[in-house]
């Protein structure tokens, strides 16, 4: 199956209480993945914003970094991350804000257990 980008999904807003209005592009959603996974989307988070603290109890969520520098909630540490990095969340806390002076762009899937 292809999606092409018109076909697309796109939410602005802010997310789980964090600062300022993120872009949300929806890739695949709801019954495209199957009951398998939740979403699977690219975010764009300006400079200064963040997607705000929450938690994953029943599904888990994945992150990989595209571009730009963030600060993540890692346990009980602030860790940054940056092109390339992988973060995942499994029955914890977490939160990713913007720390950089470009654009931080990631994509985000939420899994099913």
């Amino acid at each position: 199956m292809i999606k092409r980008k018109d076909e697309l999904t796109r939410v602005i807003g802010s997310i789980e209480g964090g600062k300022g209005e993120i872009t949300r592009e929806l890739l695949i959603e709801g019954e495209e993945l199957q009951n398998k996974a939740k979403v699977f989307a690219k975010l764009i988070v300006p400079v200064g914003a963040s997607v705000g603290l929450h938690e994953h109890t029943q599904d888990y969520e994945v992150y990989y970094i595209l571009s730009g520098k963030g600060k993540v909630l890692d346990g009980d540490e602030i860790v940054e991350v940056s092109q390339g990095d992988v973060v995942y969340a499994i029955d914890t806390k977490h939160y990713i804000e913007n720390i950089g002076d470009e654009d931080l762009v990631f994509l985000a899937v939420i899994i099913n257990l």
